[in-house]
């Protein structure tokens, strides 16, 4: 399996906001995956997913996109 960039997205538990923290070395999923679960407070936060950093959208990308394929 190639190793990639990954960001850990997660959900503040105690108010609800998405925080995403991106890895800088690239890693295997299952790699990026244990790096989520050792290193994120569980207290404070809880993960959402681990997503390959290539493949996140914002929303005003998706919004760009379309338009330019109109």
């Amino acid at each position: 399996m190639a190793a990639t960039n990954w960001t850990i997205i997660t959900r503040r538990k105690d108010n609800g906001i998405v925080v995403t923290f991106p890895l800088m070395a690239k890693w295997t999923y299952k790699t990026a995956v244990a790096i989520a679960n050792e290193t994120m407070d569980t207290s404070t936060f809880e993960i959402i997913c681990v997503v390959e950093t290539s493949k996140i959208m914002i929303n005003n990308e998706k919004e760009n996109e379309k338009n330019c394929a109109l």
